[in-house]
């Protein structure tokens, strides 16, 4: 008696749905992991990628082995969690064959009978259907964020890309639902599908074949009525809440508002349209848009320093994406540090291009944001190559048990860090709070959830950028018009996407009751070139163009009421102008030495003072740069060559000290006013200036430096006078290269 009970106890263990799930999933994570290792011994140099495996895994041991543990450990949790759904679905089909009339006599399940052969088919029937849940909760992920799996599936081409096209192109994410639902009914109720089929055999020879055909086109339209009603709830139940417009209020000359900061990194001022960003326009309409504002350094980190501090770089000090230890390490006197002093709550939430919000202190409080070190590639290479496990880890649940996936680009999905931002929002509601949200979707990889990945795009198209645009050695690869047009479309996906977002956090203001008392700034660190005039893709390489520079700025403070409401500002502002315009609405004193002026009269409809944007280009990450030939530029090495690794225990990758000052010498540099944009490029053969007239030829194709020296000395003269604000530059030979040791720094009163 004992014997049978053990023996059954160990057959039941055996072809538990949740054991076999946690051995299935744990199995196919350790696959993913090999198979990765060999995709990447393939890709490019064999040699050169064993002598960067033997780096890390020599340097970043105690890392690598914290990642495998987590990766197990998320494998037997998501293994586990698949088992379970996978045991309901096989006692419902257990129960439902058990209480059904069967056509034929009934037979014992899998389950019930005895025998090793028995054991055999409880265990196949376990490991198929553990099999069949995974495999629908990859595909309704892979069709709802493509771009985490199409490495592994659609680069791979045959029939990986054929599962991927089908996942998202056919069925997309509430399709896959459906299709799984079906089959489970299909699983857990085969009786009916077997009564059909022996009608069909029974009637077809005597002539009743119309009569099945009734009943099998009435059986196939009711399934498909159900599917579509289960399409719909399911989208109406996914719908974004719109926001929604509120009477503003004026509140007491006593309260302080609340200051919410909405930006989105590369976010072009030309997409702030109805057409793609719906909510975000419809906010601009009820605040004031300044049409000709200029971001200065359009990289991420040095923008975002200069927009908090309200400085320019040559003054706050941090001039590339690489600073040293002791660049972060000053006192930046930054908005969100006077604000936290002056009782603001502040924080900041982020994810993948977020992590400039903890490299130096700026004080933004409580943060949600990611690292940055080169351990984070580490964690990055280790999560985004198990696909088995991403449909788990690519969740809010998934953020806070392993928050490196907020550090994948692919993973910056804008519905999760709204989810987060309307958390905080409800914890703050008390207020006042400074809040800076900072969405890296329209940032390549332009990764952007189902549906907008899709919104814009040709359905046709089949190229390497179908669902955004991977690193790699296809990045290389020349971009034709059909490229060009795929990837733009992404970039208005991924805006579509954020917008989205954005309505949701305008509603949580809305329902939380503070919407009346909460200003409103939209802004972007920078904007993005998307292949026009052959200047390629990206931003910070040159200023050619305005793509790269030109960035929405909206405020909207709802204690102005409707006489604030759709003010266009034609006059040129700049990023360093943000923070005191801030400072003027909260009514916190600013530092005195700021560069900005406030905008707050822009919003009370008065007058402002013309004055010229300046920019400079931010570090040249690649020999060749799109759209900049040699003879336009002073030549340097790429990022390799450019930075290191500072640190033992806790390294970061920094700037290599003896590549500063030809890095600095070597930008170009720009003026502009609402017209006309001068352009210093220095190359090997002396300087250059390049003039534009940004109306007539807003491609800028046409250099008139020659054709109107007046405008060249005028606009000359402003920008030697900025440039000579930096105290480590000064003029030499006509250049603008660092100062010598021990000459002293002056403050230029005009032109060299």
């Amino acid at each position: 008696m004992l014997r049978r009970l053990l023996a059954t106890l160990a057959r039941d263990a055996l072809t538990s749905p949740p054991l076999v799930g946690a051995l299935y999933v744990l199995g196919l994570a350790a696959w993913a992991g090999q198979r990765a290792v060999a995709d990447d011994a393939d890709f490019g140099d064999a040699r050169r990628a064993e002598a960067v495996a033997s780096f890390i895994a020599e340097r970043f041991a105690g890392e690598i082995s914290r990642m495998k543990v987590a990766i197990v450990a998320t494998a037997l949790a998501t293994g586990l969690l698949v088992g379970l759904v996978a045991d309901l679905l096989v006692r419902w089909r257990e129960r439902e064959a058990r209480h059904r009339e069967a056509v034929t006599a009934p037979r014992p399940s899998a389950r019930e009978a005895r025998g090793v052969a028995a054991l055999g088919g409880a265990l196949g029937e376990s490991i198929l259907v553990v099999a069949a849940v995974h495999a629908t909760l990859v595909l309704w992920a892979m069709a709802d964020t493509p771009q985490l799996y199409a490495a592994r599936w659609y680069a791979k081409g045959g029939a990986p890309r054929l599962v991927q096209i089908l996942a998202t192109d056919l069925l997309g994410p509430h399709g896959v639902l459906a299709l799984a639902l079906a089959c489970a009914l299909v699983y857990v109720r085969p009786a009916p599908l077997a009564v059909l089929a022996r009608r069909a055999r029974e009637s077809w020879p005597r002539g009743g074949g119309a009569a099945l055909t009734r009943r099998l086109v009435g059986r196939l339209g009711a399934g498909l009525l159900f599917a579509v009603g289960l399409f719909a709830l399911a989208h109406a139940l996914s719908a974004a809440p719109e926001a929604r417009a509120e009477t503003a209020r004026v509140p007491s000359a006593a309260a302080r508002p609340n200051i919410l900061l909405l930006a989105a990194d590369s976010l072009r001022a030309d997409r702030l349209d109805p057409r793609v960003a719906p909510n975000l326009s419809r906010l601009a309409d009820r605040g004031t848009r300044f049409e000709h504002a200029y971001v200065s350094i359009p990289r991420t980190l040095p923008s975002w320093v200069t927009i908090l501090t309200g400085r320019h770089a040559h003054h706050h000090g941090v001039r590339t994406m690489f600073p040293t230890r002791e660049e972060r390490a000053k006192d930046f006197d930054a908005l969100p540090s006077r604000l936290a002093r002056a009782g603001w709550a502040t924080s900041a939430v982020s994810d993948d291009a977020g992590d400039v919000f903890g490299r130096l202190e700026l004080g933004c409080g409580a943060a949600m944001i990611p690292s940055f070190d080169f351990q984070k590639i580490i964690r990055q290479r280790a999560l985004e190559r198990q696909t088995p496990l991403l449909p788990v880890l690519h969740s809010r649940l998934g953020r806070r048990v392993l928050p490196v996936m907020r550090e994948l680009a692919a993973a910056a999905d804008p519905r999760l860090l709204a989810q987060e931002v309307t958390s905080r929002i409800h914890a703050s509601k008390d207020g006042p709070f400074f809040m800076t949200v900072f969405f890296s979707t329209a940032s390549s990889p332009y990764a952007s959830p189902s549906p907008f990945y899709a919104k814009y795009t040709d359905p046709r198209y089949r190229g390497r950028f179908k669902y955004h645009t991977p690193v790699g050695l296809g990045e290389e690869l020349a971009v034709d018009e059909s490229d060009a047009r795929q990837v733009r479309a992404l970039y208005d996906g991924s805006v579509s996407a954020i917008d989205d977002a954005v309505g949701r956090v305008l509603a949580a203001l809305a329902s939380e009751g503070i919407a009346d008392r909460t200003i409103v700034v939209v802004t972007a660190d920078h904007g993005e070139a998307l292949y026009e005039g052959g200047r390629g893709r990206g931003h910070g390489d040159h200023l050619f163009g305005d793509e790269g520079t030109h960035v929405p700025l909206v405020v909207f403070d709802p204690r102005l009421g409707e006489a604030h409401a759709n003010r266009r500002e034609p006059r040129v502002v700049r990023d360093v102008d943000i923070a005191p315009t801030i400072y003027a609405l909260a009514g916190v004193a600013a530092p005195a030495d700021l560069d900005g002026r406030s905008l707050e009269p822009a919003l009370r409809g008065e007058a402002l003072d013309a004055r010229p944007a300046f920019a400079e280009t931010g570090l040249w990450l690649t020999e060749e740069v799109p759209g900049l030939s040699p003879d336009l530029r002073i030549p340097y090495p790429g990022i390799m060559g450019l930075t290191e690794l500072d640190g033992r225990d806790d390294p970061e990758i920094v700037m290599r000290r003896d590549m500063v000052a030809v890095t600095r010498m070597a930008r170009h540099r720009m003026v502009r006013d609402e017209r006309m944009k001068l352009v210093y490029v220095p190359t090997r053969h002396g300087v250059r200036y390049m003039l534009f007239d940004t109306v007539a030829d807003p491609g800028e194709t046409s250099d008139l430096a020659g054709a109107q020296p007046a405008d060249v000395e005028r606009m000359k003269a402003e920008l030697w006078r900025w440039m000579l604000e930096d105290p480590l530059m000064e003029q030499r030979g006509g250049f603008l290269v660092p100062r010598e040791a021990n000459a002293p720094a002056r403050r230029p009163q005009g032109a060299p």
